[in-house]
């Protein structure tokens, strides 16, 4: 029983089904353009990040070029200091330890043996070996400047880059010139970049090892462990505790060979996002709510008087009255005005069904009554029963042609044209042929359409045996009028001599006597040798259609 119910609904659907439907259609095309645009703004955030990431590791590289640019600077301008010539060290140290106080840096002078000549921040290291060979060896080679990558200092306590500048007199390297800083001193260069919040930093040497590294906390940034280490991860640089899922772009300096790695956490990108996400899910529940709330109210209200316009035409369905339906929807109203004129329409119908069911009930009686004198006069006056038979047939011929032309009008009423077309053509002749019509518009009743169509009958078969229609050159000339009573006639002209008969047949008595009889009127029936000639003298009332 269930299953059948649901099969029920599942193929017809009530009208909050289809409401709710429609709803979630309209709904759905909105809600699937507005994840495309959330989804279009998530990408839009990742490429603007990854734009802003790529952007802010150059500026910081840059920041630290020129940190390297000075030093090199520093380093040349001491390099063509002329107590080198002269190999006053000691004043050379002097001006250097000047020079180099307020930038927090050191130089080392070493010579081609590599040994230390002058050292600003160990005075007594003069003439030991120089510890961190690679940069000042690559200096006397090359002949150029060198910049290091970050190593441990003397101390054995900080990490330290030099930038190595030759010292030249004419065409020789008389020495290389190191200034030499803490790689923790480059920090501030990062942390006084306005970057946005929870975005981190790292700087690598040419080798890979980690220079210095910096994270954010509430937009300012802050050191990370300041151990130099090899090829170290991002997440590695700035410690554990950092989310290993990143957007991130590095950037390498052309005269360092250092490279800057930005990065700031997919977390931070997919926040906005995940808010746009929860407030579409929220929307789309929310309308998809309201709809179905919509579709709850305007389904009801609905419902209602269409369920009236169904109980409306079950009583049609059962031929009681069918009341129209009060209500504010206007296709609904216009549907029950319909139902109801149907109810009213059905019911004149039935009323007009069973009157024309009376009526052709007493028309039949009529028409039995007719046929059954109609016998009863052929066989009176037929000599023999071949006789009989044939007069019997042609007479209901003719009933049947008049029959069929009142049904055409719904046994209302018989044009007389079209009767005396009708009764005529059964003759292969008609009117404009050999016989003649004319006549002022006239609509006969059923019972003098019957009448009259038989007397026509009657009158064109004796002319066609007898009388004019029987030569090529006769004619028949058929006239009515109405006035004050209805005058129908008949003449034969151009037909054989006529002989008046000497006995009355079948036909003079349908004709005459039947035909003033049925129509309380008058027949005057002459055989004079020129042509019969037939008239008709009834009543209007007699004749006439109401």
């Amino acid at each position: 029983m269930h299953q059948q119910r649901w099969t029920r609904l599942w193929r017809r659907p009530p009208l909050l089904i289809h409401l709710m439907g429609f709803a979630l259609i309209v709904l759905t095309p909105a809600l699937l353009f507005s994840a495309f645009l959330v989804f279009q703004f998530s990408e839009q955030q990742k490429s603007i990040a990854a734009g802003q990431v790529a952007d802010t590791a150059e500026i910081i590289s840059d920041a630290i070029d020129r940190e390297i640019y000075a030093m090199i600077t520093s380093a040349k301008v001491l390099a063509s200091s002329p107590f080198l010539d002269e190999a006053e060290t000691d004043i050379f140290d002097d001006r250097a330890q000047a020079a180099l106080e307020a930038t927090g840096s050191s130089a080392i002078l070493v010579d081609p043996a590599l040994r230390v000549v002058v050292d600003t921040k160990r005075p007594g290291a003069a003439g030991t070996a120089l510890d961190h060979r690679e940069t000042v060896e690559a200096a006397f080679a090359t002949r150029r400047t060198q910049i290091s990558g970050a190593f441990l200092g003397p101390d054995a306590d900080t990490f330290v880059f030099h930038v190595a500048v030759p010292v030249f007199r004419g065409d020789r390297v008389l020495f290389v010139l190191a200034i030499s800083r803490e790689t923790s001193e480059l920090t501030p260069i990062l942390t006084a970049r306005n970057i946005p919040e929870t975005w981190s930093a790292i700087i690598r040497d040419g080798q890979g090892s980690k220079v210095t590294a910096v994270l954010a906390t509430n937009g300012q940034m802050r050191r990370s462990s300041s151990n130099v280490v090899d090829s170290p991860s991002l997440a590695e640089s700035l410690g554990e505790g950092m989310n290993r899922d990143f957007i991130e772009a590095s950037y390498t300096s052309a005269l360092s060979s250092w490279t800057t790695t930005v990065a700031v956490p997919n977390a931070v990108i997919g926040q906005p996002i995940k808010r746009s996400w929860l407030l579409l899910v929220g929307m789309g529940v929310a309308l998809l709510s309201f709809s179905a709330l919509l579709a709850i109210v305007f389904g009801r209200r609905l419902a209602a008087p269409i369920l009236k316009l169904a109980d409306q035409a079950k009583a049609i369905g059962r031929g009681e009255p069918a009341l129209p339906v009060h209500t504010v929807i206007e296709e609904v109203g216009g549907v029950s005005k319909v139902l109801a004129q149907a109810s009213r329409d059905r019911r004149d119908a039935e009323e007009q069904n069973s009157f024309l069911m009376r009526e052709m009930s007493h028309r039949a009686k009529n028409q039995y009554a007719l046929i059954g004198a109609i016998a009863r006069r052929a066989a009176k006056e037929s000599s023999s029963t071949n006789e009989f038979l044939a007069t019997l047939s042609e007479a209901l011929a003719s009933l049947a042609r008049s029959a069929d032309l009142l049904a055409g009008k719904g046994w209302d009423s018989a044009g007389m044209a079209d009767l005396a077309a009708t009764q005529l053509q059964a003759f292969g002749v008609g009117p404009g042929h050999q016989i003649g019509v004319a006549g002022p518009p006239v609509r006969l009743n059923p019972s003098a359409a019957q009448t009259i169509g038989l007397a026509l009958h009657e009158l064109a078969t004796n002319a066609a045996k007898y009388g004019a229609l029987s030569v090529p050159g006769g004619s028949v000339e058929i006239r009515w009028k109405l006035d004050e009573t209805f005058r129908l006639s008949w003449r034969e002209i151009d037909g054989p001599p006529v002989v008046e008969p000497k006995r009355s047949g079948f036909g003079t008595l349908v004709t005459q006597k039947m035909t003033a009889r049925g129509l309380g009127g008058e027949v005057d029936m002459r055989y004079a040798p020129s042509g019969v000639t037939w008239q008709l003298i009834a009543p209007r009332d007699a004749v006439l259609a109401t």
